[in-house]
């Protein structure tokens, strides 16, 4: 089995006392005969595609002659899973060279008096088919780990953003490590503990490197649409992006131009990126594969016309399209589809523009309007998203806490003290605080939220709200010297509190914060 980015077989062929338009002639009705759709025919070679089948979604197969010898390779045309051919490639040249060419000459020898021009002139014409421009672009020249990493002309950007988002991965973890360790030490020096800092500050850890929350790019930190796409949580999350970024800029790169896919790149990046700002409330997003998808909407885009020819275009689309629609499904609590989805159709959008502009040969259409639809995309989510008060609800939240353990203490705490002392401590300080927690139920109840939190928060501020009442009528049995009068409602309102309490932990206990989203 052949392994791999990109898995292939590839075997070279003397061609013996076989001429080479001869032997281009015999591959020509092998591969005919093998039901093989031939794209490409010239007296340098040939390529053409297996069928689409429930074992393989096409391998392209092409032979180029180079002096007198014939070099035929199998390649794997679509993303592979586990980078394996699963033994299709060694497949393929068996089936041609062990017994078809031979089957043809013998065969079909009273009928190989067909030169080989005119075979060449049989076979539809397409510019953007050639053996120096192959529909697959630099993908089969990828041939070990390094070329992957190493620039070279119609693979230029791809590894350039690949390696920048490497040493972008471990530069961040290095300030990271800098930053948590001053916070555990500064947290150690005030008395706080380790995992309270880690709990409340992990957030502002991502935040001081790039990384993005919807709060913070709607507050005027737009660069962070562009920064988190240069971002990662893990090392698995980076290879897994930066594998199939490799595939997919190996593939069209060299049919865009440099600049117009490195353009296409940060353009549905930034659409990717603002899509998940206003899909998700409160997470912390990173990751190029919001980008990524929208090469593949570049590339399903270009598809759709006839920018490909027609055999490789459809085992490109096909091929394509069961890798996009695989990848696609929302399923994973930990995987941002708003931004693949953003990314897949800014990107399908930008692909049609960059046809338009590639057909004319007008490139700056390509940069213009892409560039344009992007400015009026970003800005529309931006003015229109609002900007959701969860820093007010944790301060309220905190607040409110902090002052009902303080009512507790001074209801229940004061034992052995005389009742003048009390009624002293509860009409200076328990009654002001009672007032102090009724403006922040209310304030809470105010507060600009997602639906979800907004319940939340209701439950707190009513749940708030009875504690002022139960603490209130605990003052007055305790002022009146009466404790018959009050007893019935404050044990309505004791139970009122506790089915509060109870609503209150089936929903969370973190009202304002998700898991982050990759």
């Amino acid at each position: 089995m052949a392994f791999g980015i990109s898995p292939r077989k590839i075997i070279t062929i003397p061609l013996g006392n076989y001429s080479p338009d001869y032997y281009l002639t015999l591959l020509y009705h092998a591969y005919k005969s093998l039901g093989w759709r031939i794209s490409y025919f010239n007296r340098d070679g040939i390529i053409g595609y297996t069928p689409i089948s429930w074992e393989s979604y096409a391998e392209e197969v092409s032979a180029r002659i180079e002096g007198n010898n014939v070099i035929i390779k199998s390649e794997c045309v679509g993303y592979q899973f586990f980078f394996t051919d699963y033994g299709k490639n060694a497949k393929n040249l068996e089936l041609l060279l062990d017994g078809e060419i031979e089957y043809v000459e013998y065969h079909l020898k009273e009928n190989l008096h067909e030169t080989t021009q005119q075979l060449i002139d049989s076979t539809p014409e397409n510019k953007f088919i050639t053996l120096e421009d192959p529909p697959m672009g630099y993908k089969e020249k990828l041939r070990d780990f390094l070329a992957a990493f190493t620039p070279k002309p119609g693979y230029y950007i791809t590894p350039v953003v690949v390696l920048i988002n490497i040493a972008a991965f471990f530069a961040t973890r290095i300030i990271m490590l800098a930053l948590l360790l001053a916070g555990i030490l500064n947290a150690s020096r005030h008395h706080g503990t380790v995992m309270h800092y880690l709990k409340n500050d992990i957030e502002g850890l991502y935040l001081s490197v790039g990384f993005s929350t919807r709060n913070a790019v709607l507050s005027g930190q737009v660069w962070r649409l562009v920064t988190s796409v240069f971002s990662h949580f893990s090392l698995l999350h980076l290879a897994g992006n930066m594998v199939v970024l490799i595939y997919i800029g190996s593939l069209i790169e060299s049919k865009l131009g440099k600049w117009n896919y490195l353009l296409l790149y940060l353009l549905t990046g930034i659409c990717a990126s603002v899509t998940s700002v206003v899909w998700h409330d409160h997470v912390v997003m990173a990751g190029a594969s919001g980008a990524i998808f929208g090469l593949f909407g570049v590339l399903l885009a270009l598809l759709s016309t006839n920018f490909y020819e027609a055999n490789a275009r459809r085992a490109l689309l096909i091929s394509t399209a069961i890798f996009v629609a695989y990848s696609i499904i929302p399923v994973g609590k930990r995987v941002d589809h708003a931004a693949h989805f953003g990314g897949l159709v800014s990107g399908y959008l930008f692909g049609w523009i960059a046809y338009m502009g590639l057909k004319s040969n007008r490139q700056k259409l390509i940069i213009l309007f892409a560039a344009t639809a992007t400015v009026i995309y970003t800005g529309c989510c931006l003015a229109l998203a609002p900007i959701y008060q969860f820093k007010d609800l944790r301060q309220l939240t905190h607040q409110s806490q902090q002052l009902s353990d303080k009512l507790q203490r001074d209801f229940y705490g004061n034992y052995g003290v005389s009742r003048d002392s009390v009624m002293l401590l509860l009409n200076h300080k328990a009654l002001p605080e009672i007032d102090t927690l009724k403006l922040i139920a209310n304030r809470m109840d105010r507060l600009l939220l997602p639906k979800k939190q907004k319940a939340l928060a209701n439950i707190k501020s009513r749940l708030i709200l009875q504690e002022c009442k139960l603490f209130t009528l605990l003052y007055k049995e305790f002022r009146d010297r009466d404790q018959v009068k009050y007893r019935a409602e404050i044990n309505n309102t004791t139970q009122i509190i506790n089915d509060l309490r109870i609503d209150w932990s089936k929903t969370g206990n973190d009202p304002d914060m998700e898991d982050g989203e990759e």
